[in-house]
């Protein structure tokens, strides 16, 4: 009876990633062709010179990188759906990307040292976890004796 329900749970989490993934999809497609088109509009229709200001070319890189973060989200979910796993490898990738994007858009004057000084802690951080886990997983046997990927 358990390995029935469990059965059931399982399947039905299968279908709510499924249900996750095909609307992550359509709105990375949508975002994407928003991107595209305020682009090709700053670039050869717009008069006021959106283009060469740099809070346009911030704003072009804020939704660029939120697009990434979304495209890394769908893969977390990719990665989970075929291993059954959470791959904290992919969490830490997406996880580096916000942080980047909220540096990006940080305008320093309005913004405190401390703050400034956290940002950096957890940047470290999260680099120093993501250099640990690719160091641990090039030390586990079954790496071990698959070829380096150049």
């Amino acid at each position: 009876m358990e390995k029935k329900v469990l059965k059931y749970i399982t399947n039905i989490e299968v279908v709510i990633y499924l249900a996750l993934m095909v609307i992550l999809m359509v709105i990375l497609i949508f975002s994407t062709l928003e991107l595209a088109y305020l682009i090709i509009d700053a670039l050869f229709f717009d008069d006021t010179m959106l283009k060469l200001e740099t809070k346009g070319i911030l704003a072009s890189f804020e939704f660029f990188l939120l697009i990434l973060i979304g495209l890394e989200l769908m893969e977390t979910i990719k990665s989970f759906l075929e291993t059954r796993k959470i791959q904290v490898e992919i969490v830490i990738i997406l996880a580096i990307i916000a942080v980047a994007r909220k540096i990006i858009i940080i305008d320093p004057k309005t913004i405190s040292n401390d703050i400034l000084l956290g940002i950096g802690v957890v940047i470290f951080a999260l680099t120093a976890g993501y250099f640990f886990i690719k160091k641990a997983d090039s030390l586990t046997p079954e790496r071990a004796a698959e070829p380096k990927k150049e």
